[in-house]
């Protein structure tokens, strides 16, 4: 694994330009979209790659 580094939810977000509650929506019904990380009791992230790699599939599924 490349990139271990571990965004948190708010970055995620900032990174994919949505709320929270979307984001909770795509993780729950897109099942391409990154798997959660639990990193505390009550905290999950994302790893960067993961996300890197879930927003270029979707510039590539625009046709871009």
């Amino acid at each position: 694994m490349s990139d271990c580094t571990i965004l948190t939810v708010d970055q995620v977000c900032e990174r994919l330009t949505i709320s929270e509650p979307t984001l909770r929506r795509y993780a729950k019904t897109a099942s391409d979209f990154p798997r959660k990380i639990k990193i505390g009791q009550r905290r999950v992230g994302y790893l960067k790659s993961e996300v890197e790699a879930y927003v270029a599939s979707r510039y590539e599924a625009a046709g871009a």
